[in-house]
C-alpha cells in the first residue's frame, strides 16, 4: 500500500504515488464500485492496480462530469439517502411481503404439490401415523368385527370412485374421548372411535370419510408441509441459521396433526365429499346432520371440549351446512334423517 493522489482533466488520469513512478491512463477505462454509505470506494486501473479513497462526492463528480458507464450508480445513491424514498420502499416491501404471504406462497405451494409425484406424499408421512400412537393416540376398542366391516364397506364402496393412484389405508384410534378424524398426505385416514359412536348410519361415516378423502386428492396435507417448508427456507436463509430445517423435520408429525386447514381447503373437499355422495347415491343430508351434531356437541356442557377440538381442525359454518342440503335439494327429492 502507499499513499497516492488521483488527478484528472475530465479524460485522462494521472495517479501519483509516494516513492513509485505515475501511472497514467484514460478514465473510461477504470472500474468503480458502488456507493455504499460512508464505505471508501475502489477504483480499478487497467493495470488491475487499486485506487481506495474516502472522497466519494469527488468521485461520484468525476463519473458525471466524465460521462462514465459507472455513473449511473450515483442515482441508486441518491435513492437510499432521501427518506421519502427509503418510506416508499419499506411500504413496497411490506406489500409485496404480505401478498408474497397471503396468495404467493399458497399458489405456489398448490402448483408444487400437483406437481410432485405421490411417492412424495408418501415419503413425507412416514412414520407419522407410529409417533402420534406412542404419543397422542390410543388403540381403537371398537370390536374387530365392527372395524373389518366398515373397511371391507370403505375399500369396495367408497374406494371404487376413486381415480387417484393413492393407497388408501384406514385406521381406527381413541383420541381422549373425541370425535375425530384426519387423512395424511399418504392417504392414510384415521378416524377416532367416537365419531363413529356418534354416526346413526353408515351414510353419515361415509360423508366423514369422503371428505377426509378430498383432503388427500387435493393435496392439501403436502400443500401445507410445502408452505411451511418454504417459509422456514426462507427464514433460514435471513438467519443463516441451518437448524431450522432439522427442527422442521423432526416436528413434521406434530405439524400434520395439529396443522388447521384453510376454508378454501375446506370447501375443496366438501365439494369433493358431494359430488362423490351423488354418484355413489348417498345424500349429502348425512354430511349435514353429522356436522349438525359436532355443533350440538359444542354448544353442551357435556362434550363441548372434545367437540371444540373436532370443529378446531374441521371449521363447520352453517355456510357448509347448506352446501350440503343444496346437493340434497338438487339430486335427491327426499330427506332420509327426516323419514
Amino acid at each position: 500500500r502507499y499513499d497516492a493522489q488521483l488527478h484528472t482533466d475530465g479524460t485522462h488520469y494521472t495517479l501519483k504515488i509516494e516513492d513509485n513512478d505515475d501511472l497514467q491512463g484514460v478514465i473510461a477505462s477504470i472500474t468503480v464500485s458502488d456507493r455504499v454509505g460512508n464505505i471508501p470506494r475502489k477504483m480499478t486501473l487497467a493495470d488491475q492496480s487499486i485506487f481506495e479513497t474516502q472522497n466519494n462526492d469527488e468521485v461520484d463528480r468525476l463519473l458525471q462530469e466524465s460521462n462514465h458507464r459507472d455513473g449511473s450508480l450515483h442515482f441508486l445513491h441518491i435513492l437510499e439517502t432521501r427518506w421519502q424514498w427509503i418510506a416508499t420502499a419499506f411500504i413496497l416491501t411490506v406489500v409485496i411481503s404480505f401478498v408474497s404471504i397471503r396468495w404467493g406462497l399458497p399458489w405456489a405451494s398448490e402448483k408444487l404439490a400437483y406437481a410432485m409425484p405421490i411417492t412424495v406424499s408418501e415419503k413425507v408421512s412416514e412414520g407419522t401415523l407410529e409417533i402420534m400412537d406412542e404419543h397422542v393416540l390410543n388403540p381403537s376398542k371398537l370390536p374387530e368385527t365392527r372395524q373389518k366391516a366398515i373397511r371391507e364397506h370403505f375399500k369396495k364402496m367408497l374406494l371404487s370412485v376413486q381415480s387417484e393412484k393413492f393407497h388408501y389405508k384406514l385406521y381406527f384410534r381413541q383420541l381422549k374421548n373425541t370425535p375425530n378424524a384426519f387423512a395424511l398426505p399418504s392417504g392414510q385416514i384415521i378416524i377416532t372411535d367416537k365419531l363413529i359412536e356418534m354416526a346413526e348410519n353408515q351414510q353419515e361415516i361415509d360423508s366423514v370419510l369422503l371428505h377426509e378423502i378430498g383432503h388427500v386428492v387435493h393435496r392439501h396435507g403436502l400443500q401445507q408441509i410445502i408452505h411451511g417448508s418454504i417459509v422456514t427456507i426462507a427464514i433460514t436463509m435471513i438467519a443463516s441459521d441451518a437448524t431450522a430445517i432439522e427442527e422442521m423435520v423432526v416436528a413434521l408429525p406434530v405439524f400434520l396433526l395439529e396443522s388447521h386447514y384453510s376454508r378454501r381447503h375446506e370447501s375443496e373437499a366438501d365439494e369433493y365429499a358431494f359430488k362423490q355422495m351423488v354418484q355413489l347415491g348417498i345424500d349429502p343430508i348425512y354430511f349435514a346432520n353429522m356436522f349438525g351434531k359436532m355443533e350440538e356437541l359444542e354448544e353442551g356442557d357435556n362434550l363441548g371440549k372434545s367437540s371444540g377440538e373436532f370443529l378446531s381442525t374441521h371449521p363447520s359454518s352453517p355456510r357448509r351446512m347448506q352446501r350440503a342440503k343444496e346437493y340434497s335439494a338438487k339430486y335427491f327429492h327426499s330427506n332420509p334423517a327426516q323419514n
